[in-house]
């Protein structure tokens, strides 16, 4: 176990980033291939006004998921500094099976309550990849990251639901509390996490889904799977 020069474990911040705003959906309802959608012009400006707070900020390490608009968002964030980046394909969002799988009947409440159910034996998302193995390697990667003692100050950009996880495991809840850890576009958490035994580890949250661009929310009512049903309601997507 690390500790500082008065014999205390060293305690470790964490900065985590959730992408800028994209389209998943064209104008049509049909969803767009979520590995290759890049940051929208809305998306672009959310990023901007993150970076402005993040510009002094240090990074010891920096990791970052393999999608587009992650790296697009982590581009614009680190504004030419040199800092090594670790592209990291474990932090990709959860994948979601097809939605014309789904009854229109059901759509509503299957999409708008997708993270509610995350905790229940072999639960998956939309059909898609099971939580239980989703979690297993975002967590995977943070224990990781934990596990390296060379950093003081490390920062982490992905998605929505690996977000969720992280901030879940921070709080001791677990998959059954990840749909209260709302993340909006562009957001940021802070961190500090310290040692506890062997592999263990303690969290403290010290900023949770801060938007710059929006810090009080304004006209924000709906969350991030109200959206994305939204996106796609009222016709059913055909692919």
């Amino acid at each position: 176990m690390t500790s500082d020069r008065a014999g205390v474990p060293r305690r470790r911040r964490c900065y985590l980033v959730r992408h800028g705003h994209v389209e998943y959906f064209d104008t049509q309802g049909r969803p767009l291939d979520p590995r290759t959608v890049s940051l929208s012009p809305r998306g672009e400006q959310q990023v901007a006004a993150l970076g402005e707070v993040l510009q002094d900020t240090h990074f010891d390490r920096v990791l970052v998921s393999d999608y587009p608009r992650a790296q697009q968002t982590l581009e614009r964030l680190l504004s030419g500094r040199n800092v090594p980046i670790e592209i990291r394909t474990e932090l990709r969002e959860i994948r979601a099976g097809r939605l014309r799988d789904i009854p229109p009947v059901s759509l509503r409440e299957t999409v708008t309550d997708a993270y509610r159910g995350a905790s229940d034996p072999g639960a998956t998302f939309l059909g898609g990849e099971y939580w239980s193995d989703f979690s297993q390697r975002v967590l995977g990667t943070l224990l990781e990251l934990l596990e390296d003692d060379s950093w003081e100050s490390a920062l982490i950009v992905s998605h929505d639901a690996v977000n969720r996880i992280v901030l879940a495991w921070a709080t001791g809840t677990g998959l059954p509390g990840i749909a209260a850890f709302e993340q909006d576009n562009a957001c940021l958490n802070v961190m500090d996490i310290d040692p506890h035994g062997k592999h263990r580890y303690c969290a403290t949250l010290r900023t949770l889904n801060f938007t710059p661009y929006n810090p009080h929310k304004a006209g924000l009512h709906d969350t991030v799977l109200e959206s994305l049903y939204h996106a796609i309601a009222p016709s059913k997507p055909s692919t």
